[in-house]
């Protein structure tokens, strides 16, 4: 698509890149690639030089992953932006779906995302409980797939995120001058959806299992989990939401699905 960019956000040096960069060049319908960095190294320009994708560093102090999304988001030059992650796989009619949903949908769509599968050690899991409480919480979804209204939007994400970050696709539109927050290194998108979803635009939900996440034990996120700053960002979430005393018991029951991440 003329009008869309997968904007691969790169931390040091991953061995899944190339997988990531091969999965979105084998897209039915085509669109823009590149890559942004705050860590460069010889090794991700490589990759972005045998493949032909502008490879753009982002030369700061701060090598945040908000930091980073927010370059990521600037640097692509087209309305609709998708923030691929380095890790992750995205299924070969990801882009057509997601599009086809939108033009049914209409124009003011501030995000479009889908459902995905968790992939551990090259293996899709079947089950897990955080896949459960996520399809709990997407259940108006279930009834229209296009959701405008700011209080179902915000309720959606009021007792956790059930969005799918590597799966979103941005609307620049519409989002403005939307940017990720960089206090927040666990949460940072799920206050980003809180954030957008008080504003005008639609979230359009596509329930098919599009993008392949993968969970290894050098992730992001598990390392989160294992220095406690995940349940402290989730909580401030929480009690900005529901206050001190309610959101520690949300907090408790919410982070028995951490041992999905612990590999």
């Amino acid at each position: 698509m003329a009008d869309h960019t997968f904007a691969i956000t790169v931390y040091k040096e991953s061995p899944y890149l190339e997988a990531c960069i091969q999965s979105l060049l084998a897209q039915t319908v085509k669109s823009k690639i590149i890559i942004a960095t705050s860590t460069p190294t010889a090794f991700t320009q490589n990759i972005a030089s045998a493949y032909n994708i502008p490879y753009h560093i982002n030369i700061t102090d701060d090598k945040g992953p908000a930091n980073n999304w927010n370059f990521a988001l600037l640097k692509a030059d087209t309305q609709w932006v998708t923030v691929a992650h380095q890790d992750d796989i995205y299924i070969s009619i990801f882009a057509e779906i997601c599009f086809s949903r939108m033009n049914k949908n209409g124009q003011d769509v501030s995000i479009v995302f889908t459902n995905y599968t968790d992939v551990v050690s090259g293996v899709p899991r079947k089950f897990s409980v955080n896949a459960l409480v996520k399809n709990v919480l997407l259940a108006p979804f279930f009834f229209i797939s296009r959701i405008k209204n700011k209080t179902i939007k915000k309720g959606i994400l009021a007792f956790g995120n059930p969005i799918c970050c590597p799966s979103v696709t941005f609307n620049k539109a519409l989002i403005g001058d939307f940017q990720f927050r960089e206090e927040y290194k666990c949460v940072l998108d799920w206050y980003a959806w809180y954030e957008l979803a008080k504003s005008e635009g639609s979230f359009l939900y596509v329930n098919k299992k599009l993008v392949n996440r993968r969970l290894h034990t050098g992730s992001g996120t598990t390392e989160l989990i294992n220095n406690g700053e995940k349940k402290r960002d989730e909580l401030r979430m929480f009690e900005m939401m529901w206050g001190r005393g309610f959101a520690r018991l949300i907090s408790r029951v919410y982070g028995l699905s951490y041992k999905d991440n612990l590999l």
